[in-house]
């Protein structure tokens, strides 16, 4: 009989061990579904971090895209060299618009494909400092001389105006035409002037005729 018992004994401990065990380990299914959500999880946050990278791509290519609808200048110089603050400093000495723009040559290239700038991608070779201007070319590039002069940096490599290439001396002489205010002075200073020409011409005419017929009655001698 006391064997018995001791068996029994032994036998309860045995079942009893066993399911302490077995209550604090996972069962098969869970083990093997565990690493696959975690692979899951992983490939969902790499898809999540890949879209946001592109879709901030594109945000910049549609930035770009919709700040030359307006431009009807851009021209560009080597970023080698040049900083952020001397960077900032040539933005502040720009005037009301004109732009300073650093462009990955890439996004660059997807920004002006199909429009009046694609001539832009002959000069997508390096990093850039792209100048965007409006309309005030001849104080845009002034501006960005004399940024370049303080700097000792900054030569212009070229730009694109009317859908044509000019190299950096063709974007130099288009900072030496008139402005136009300068212009429309002209055109108005040539107006003002017409009056005064027409009424010096009518009272030179009847005079000039007046000569012209006395010269012809007067008898010879």
């Amino acid at each position: 009989l006391k064997k018995v018992a001791a068996m029994q004994r032994v036998i309860l401990s045995l079942l009893v061990g066993a399911t302490a065990v077995a209550a604090f380990a996972p069962t098969g299914p869970l083990a093997h579904s565990t690493p696959a959500r975690l692979g899951a999880r992983s490939s969902c946050a790499s898809t999540i971090r890949m879209g946001k990278t592109f879709e901030a791509k594109e945000d910049i290519v549609d930035v770009v895209r919709e700040r030359l609808q307006t431009a009807q200048l851009i021209f560009s110089t080597s970023l080698n060299g040049i900083n952020m603050p001397e960077i900032n400093k040539l933005r502040n000495s720009l005037p009301e618009g004109t732009n300073a723009m650093v462009i990955k040559n890439r996004l660059l290239k997807r920004a002006i494909r199909g429009s009046e700038w694609v001539e832009a991608d002959k000069m997508a070779t390096q990093s850039n400092l792209w100048i965007i201007v409006d309309d005030d070319f001849k104080e845009s590039i002034s501006a960005f001389k004399a940024w370049g002069k303080a700097a000792k940096k900054g030569d212009i490599n070229g730009g694109v105006l009317e859908g044509r290439l000019y190299d950096g001396k063709g974007i130099n002489d288009i900072g030496d035409l008139p402005t136009k205010d300068q212009l429309y002075a002209q055109i108005a200073g040539g107006i003002n002037a017409i009056p005064t020409m027409i009424a010096t011409l009518t009272k030179e005419v009847p005079q000039k005729t007046a000569r012209a017929i006395k010269l012809a009655v007067v008898p010879d001698e």
